[in-house]
């Protein structure tokens, strides 16, 4: 059976996910699937005590989804899943809170990027050429119709779908890639405003040194 996917719509889950971090762990349990916070932790590369609160905070958000198991003698164990997959946000600018918070969910999403490729930027594991690249960064700004914009929108549509293989281990021929892209209209700069202090002020001259005279 397909998993259901999960679209974050709530100001409250999407101010939890812009803490910096948390979406590292929604991301690793995305890839892995149900898993404990000690195999979270060394997939993220951290304690998992230093995990811990973060991932009560998604949990009880309903961002993450608690199951306990356990076996002969043994304490339960809890592990972790995605309450849907592919987890999404839908971003709201309706209210200035709710703005904040879409920029500080792209600030984490860019910072984490940053890390990512810094880590990758390794002769044993980066391929910076040819069909098979796997590191990038680029930039471009150009002109774009609706029509043009439409197909942009489908190009990153399906390169989304390419990552959304069923979430487990290791497997032959697969290897984990995290893709982050940023798309915005280009919106002129408002022009610097002259402070009240210095409005009508003529331009100070430049100061001249003259050579000092000896009587």
């Amino acid at each position: 059976m397909m998993p259901r996917p999960y679209v974050v719509t709530s100001l409250k889950q999407l101010l939890v996910i812009a803490s910096p971090g948390r979406e590292d762990i929604i991301d690793a349990v995305g890839l892995i699937g149900p898993c404990t916070v000690t195999e979270l932790a060394h997939l993220v590369g951290r304690s998992r005590h230093a995990l811990y609160y973060h991932v009560r905070a998604l949990r009880d958000c309903g961002l993450l989804v608690e199951t306990r198991h356990s076996g002969e003698g043994r304490k339960p164990t809890a592990r972790y899943d995605l309450p849907g997959r592919p987890l999404s946000v839908r971003y709201d600018l309706s209210s200035e809170r709710a703005k904040r918070a879409v920029i500080a969910l792209a600030r984490t999403r860019l910072r984490s990027a940053a890390r990512g490729f810094v880590l990758a930027c390794r002769p044993d594991v980066a391929t910076v050429e040819g069909p098979r690249r796997n590191l990038w960064v680029t930039r471009w700004k150009g002109w774009l119709s609706d029509r043009e914009l439409e197909k942009v929108n489908g190009h990153l549509t399906k390169l989304v779908e390419l990552l959304k293989h069923d979430a487990g281990p290791f497997r032959a021929g697969r290897r984990p890639h995290e893709v982050t892209f940023a798309l915005a209209p280009i919106v002129p700069k408002a022009p610097p405003t002259v402070s009240r202090r210095r409005r009508g002020r003529p331009a100070r001259s430049a100061h001249v040194r003259r050579p000092l005279r000896i009587a």
